[in-house]
């Protein structure tokens, strides 16, 4: 990460000093590096951490969540497992909102301040890499109900810019792309494209749609598609939503494959 930070501040200077002709002083580079007063490291993790542990616990124990996971444990025969499944929910909520967090704070560090301002494409590249964590909630082919997801596509809509990165750490790597698709301020559709180069030799695609229509409504599509397989390793997932002025949630998921599945549901604040 170290050096890919530096190739990219060598690539920028380079440049600045070409386009603009001045030359770089130590002074100014001292002054760029220097962080805010009173925000230190610890201070913005805690700021990222506080605000990532309410999303996921948030996320994680919505009633269509616990519903979710709770039919599935019944129909195994095991439903006296149940408390046992949110205690690991918990458990993974906790130590996802401390990694999410670092990652934050990481981001807000001095030196990516600077490569964000600079607005070029390595430098955009890394940072989205690092940050962006909401874009890792997407599942294009999960019929259920994921607030982070939402929490995704609605950070989208309200961007003009085009987001991508890379998530080399993750148990299946993967490159990632999403746009907002506008017509002046008229939102049209966000689409969110990801790739998965697999054991060097399998290409999978994942694709997710999602179309804002009137009154709250919305619809997602998701599909996948793997090279050099016959069936394609392709399935057709459609989302249908509805978000009430009262706050409460209408949810529908079909997923049409050999073995489909379906999930609905609806649910109010208290």
């Amino acid at each position: 990460m170290l050096a890919v930070v530096t190739t990219v501040m060598v690539v920028e200077a380079h440049a600045i000093a070409a386009d603009q002709g001045i030359g770089l002083q130590r002074t100014n580079a001292a002054a760029m590096l220097q962080s805010p007063p009173g925000e230190s490291m610890l201070d913005r993790f805690r700021v990222e951490f506080d605000q990532r542990v309410d999303e996921l616990f948030t996320d994680r124990f919505h009633p269509f969540n616990v519903m979710n996971w709770s039919v599935e444990l019944a129909n195994k025969g095991v439903s006296d497992l149940v408390r046992d499944r949110a205690a690991s929910v918990g458990r993974n909520a906790l130590t996802k909102s401390a990694g999410d967090g670092l990652r934050e704070a990481t981001v807000d560090l001095p030196i990516l301040q600077w490569l964000k301002e600079r607005q070029g494409f390595l430098a955009d590249f890394l940072v989205n890499s690092l940050d962006e964590v909401d874009e890792e909630e997407v599942a294009p082919l999960d019929v259920s109900y994921r607030l982070t997801e939402r929490s995704w596509w609605r950070r989208l809509s309200e961007s003009d810019n085009v987001r991508y990165g890379l998530r080399p750490f993750t148990t299946s790597p993967y490159a990632f792309l999403s746009l907002a698709i506008k017509d002046g301020d008229d939102l049209l559709m966000l689409a969110h494209l990801r790739y998965h180069y697999r054991d060097f030799a399998e290409h999978l695609f994942e694709i997710a749609v999602s179309v804002p229509l009137t009154h709250g409504f919305a619809v997602d599509l998701g599909t996948s598609y793997q090279f050099g397989r016959q069936d394609g390793e392709g399935a057709l997932v459609v989302k249908f939503f509805k978000q009430f002025k009262s706050g409460g949630i209408l949810h529908v998921g079909v997923e049409a494959r050999q073995s489909s599945a379906f999930f609905a549901g609806i649910a109010f604040p208290w």
